[in-house]
């Protein structure tokens, strides 16, 4: 299955999404978005997402809440308002926690520990207010940087109880990094790969990945190319594009080669399941009810995560906001 992340989000509708199907000829099976702690839930876009048929999957990202804090019940009475929020969705909604954890860019960065404490008490929270329709992903970077022992991705998992989907990050930078250089797509992904599997036997998806352009002109389109039919990845059942030119041109239209590697791709298979890049996820569920931990209810923060300002504000008196906070995933300013 394929997905995308497009700067524009899903805030108001799905225009832009669409207007990139539009481009590529074919449609995309998960929408990506990003917000932040500084919002609550806003129900519209997961809404919009699910009745046009598509899986959301929604990056939820801390800023300076810290892991003490958020274990020690600080911020229950949010999550659980984001908890309630997700459990009158109309399908399943896929969130993703602390991404990249192990990438020195991050501010969850550099204590696995606080941080499987802290996943887990948000996980038994939403268990607790019996979100059921919540699949949580863990999306480690390919690479852990700094390359040491304790930040090893293995380090921040917290256990098959907590994770419904395992998940990688990687880019090809190309020339944007010499140091780096161009890496080909299952070079890219081969080592965290093989590292993300021996965690668990959930559901992979590689949640964030893209290409810069090449030094010749059909580079990119070729390592798109063997991105939608590579079978190096077998346990592999989604790929969600990260389309915004930000640090490189990621985006699919960044070239006309480029573009066109994705319209044959949707044009030869017209719907039509390939190894990779088409598979429809499992939704796992858990065998066993979560044990749930009880906090303090501390009123926090406040409304949704885009450009429509939400009508409520959390109970601590963050106030509403209508800015974009996470529109492109500020997490990506430094590495991959």
């Amino acid at each position: 299955m394929l997905g995308a992340f497009v700067p524009a989000g899903v805030w108001n509708d799905l225009a832009p999404l669409r207007e990139l199907e539009d481009r590529v000829g074919g449609a995309f099976g998960l929408a990506h978005w990003y917000t932040s702690w500084d919002f609550a839930y806003d129900p519209v876009p997961v809404d919009d997402v699910l009745a046009a048929g598509r899986i959301p999957l929604v990056t939820w990202q801390t800023h300076n809440e810290a892991f003490d804090d958020i274990v020690a019940g600080a911020y229950d009475a949010y999550i659980r308002e984001w908890a309630h929020g997700v459990r009158a969705a109309a399908g399943t909604v896929y969130v993703r926690i602390f991404p990249e954890m192990n990438g020195e860019w991050t501010p969850w960065n550099g204590d696995p520990e606080g941080l499987k404490r802290a996943w887990r008490h948000i996980v038994e929270l939403f268990a607790a207010e019996d979100a059921t329709n919540v699949r949580w992903v863990f999306s480690p970077n390919v690479t852990d940087e700094p390359r040491t022992p304790e930040n090893a991705m293995e380090r921040y998992y917290p256990g098959d109880d907590y994770v419904d989907v395992l998940g990688l990050d990687g880019y090809n930078w190309g020339e944007t990094k010499p140091l780096i250089g161009w890496r080909s797509y299952e070079d890219v992904f081969k080592d965290g790969y093989a590292r993300i599997t021996r965690l668990g036997g959930q559901p992979l998806w590689l949640a964030e990945v893209a290409s810069a352009e090449g030094e010749k002109a059909g580079d990119k389109a070729a390592w798109v190319d063997d991105m939608l039919n590579s079978t190096a990845f077998p346990r592999v059942e989604a790929i969600v594009w990260f389309n915004e030119d930000k640090e490189a041109d990621w985006r699919i239209e960044s070239s006309l080669l480029s573009l066109q590697a994705f319209r044959s791709y949707f044009r030869s298979r017209q719907g039509a399941e390939s190894p990779q890049a088409a598979r429809a996820p499992a939704a796992p569920a858990r065998a066993q009810p979560i044990a749930v931990r009880t906090g303090t209810d501390v009123a926090v923060a406040a409304p949704a995560g885009g450009t429509r300002p939400s009508s409520s504000a959390g109970a601590g008196g963050r106030p509403a906001s209508s800015t974009t906070v996470f529109a492109g995933g500020e997490h990506h300013a430094l590495g991959r």
